[in-house]
């Protein structure tokens, strides 16, 4: 059996693709199809949600399960996935949102040679640049002890709370280690 689905990317323009997959394959399977298809970085956690027809969000069919019993990605298959309802929601990437509306639009009894095939598509999801998580480095020898101090939080500490060192420590003077 073919499944076929029209998947829509939540953006301001109109971005969507009309694939064809196995009834068979896995829901982690149309995952990897999908963020690849769309040119997305591979290696974020995904998750695809059953959705009423008005795109409600219903159950997380999430990556991986956290129990033995849990449904996963890696064990509900298309078919069964599109049994229940025949549209879904499709998040990819937590921190950027990527989210997709995912419709059944016909399943066929003859199955194609490919597992997977994108029949037509509208638009191209923007390439985003990749952010610098610290573009200015700054050599902490050069720092003054103010600039140290702010870097590492120090400012916010209590001076009175630190015990001053004596400088007739008999310990420091005998040798002694402490641990």
């Amino acid at each position: 059996m073919e499944i076929f689905l029209r998947v829509i990317a939540d953006t301001e323009e109109t971005i969507l693709k009309e694939v064809r997959i196995k009834g068979g394959a896995t829901m982690r399977a149309l995952h990897e199809q999908l963020f690849t298809c769309f040119g997305l970085e591979s290696g974020e956690m995904g998750s695809f949600f059953y959705s009423t027809s008005s795109w409600d969000q219903g159950e997380e069919l999430p990556m991986f399960a956290m129990n033995d019993d849990d449904s996963s990605m890696e064990t509900v298959t298309v078919n069964d996935f599109f049994k229940t309802t025949s549209h879904g929601l499709y998040v990819y990437n937590f921190l950027d949102m990527n989210i997709f509306y995912v419709e059944k639009t016909k399943e066929d009894e003859e199955e194609g040679f490919e597992d997977f095939v994108i029949l037509s598509s509208v638009g191209e999801l923007p390439k985003k640049e990749p952010t610098q998580v610290n573009p200015v480095v700054t050599d902490p020898t050069a720092m003054s002890e103010a600039e140290l101090t702010a870097l590492y939080g120090l400012d916010e500490l209590d001076s009175g709370a630190l015990p001053e060192e004596e400088e007739n420590d008999e310990d420091a003077q005998s040798g002694e280690d402490y641990y």
